[in-house]
This record gives structure tokens, C-alpha cells and sequence, in this order.
């Protein structure tokens, strides 16, 4: 079976071609639009934060304080979304409270 968008030579009952990925079946439609790629969207304007990266810069402020304090600064100067800011109050309180706790042991000794 050959590709009608491309023509290349397929195996018999193949639904999509090996080398341009249309689709081999019957339909009328539009050959751009029987792409893959067409039904995949990608969205590269995330502005959600996962879970793991969130607790991930608050677990490395307990050893490294300046990490989360960076962080901080800079997701609340972006000011970009609610949820941003959110998480960059996290880190940067989160690192505040890490280095007073350090003051404070430290001090003690």
C-alpha cells in the first residue's frame, strides 16, 4: 500500500504512514488534517507549577536557604500569574522562617 500524501511504500493494513505519519484510510478528508501532529496540542504558555518543583525548591531551602530566597524573589517580580506568586511567597517565606531557625540554633551554641 502506497502513502497518497507522500508515496511511500507501506505494509497492507497500516493506519498511518512510516514516513509522513498520514493517515491510510479512506477518508476525504483534507490530507493536512488527517496528520497526527494536528490532533496533538501543545501548550509551551504553561503557567502551572507541579507539585514536585514546588516542594522540591522548599526541600532544598532547608540545606541550601538562599535557593528558596532567590526563588522567591523572582516568581513574585514576574508577577505573571495568581499561582506564581502564590508559590513564590511559599519559597520565600519558607527560606525566612529555615534561616531564622538557623539563627537561632546557631546562636544557642
Amino acid at each position: 500500500m502506497f502513502c497518497p500524501e507522500c508515496g511511500t511504500e507501506n505494509p497492507d493494513g497500516a493506519k498511518f504512514c512510516g514516513n509522513c505519519r498520514y493517515e491510510m484510510s479512506t477518508s476525504t478528508k483534507d490530507p493536512i488534517h488527517n496528520r497526527i501532529d494536528d490532533v496533538v496540542e501543545i501548550d509551551n504558555g504553561q503557567t502551572g507549577i507541579s507539585d514536585s518543583m514546588k516542594y522540591g525548591i522548599l526541600a532544598a531551602s532547608v540545606f541550601i536557604p538562599f535557593i528558596g530566597l532567590i526563588m522567591g524573589i523572582i516568581y513574585l517580580a514576574q508577577n505573571e500569574s495568581e499561582e506564581k506568586k502564590d508559590v513564590g511567597k511559599l519559597w520565600l517565606y519558607g527560606s525566612l522562617g529555615i534561616m531564622l531557625v538557623y539563627f537561632i540554633i546557631s546562636s544557642d551554641m
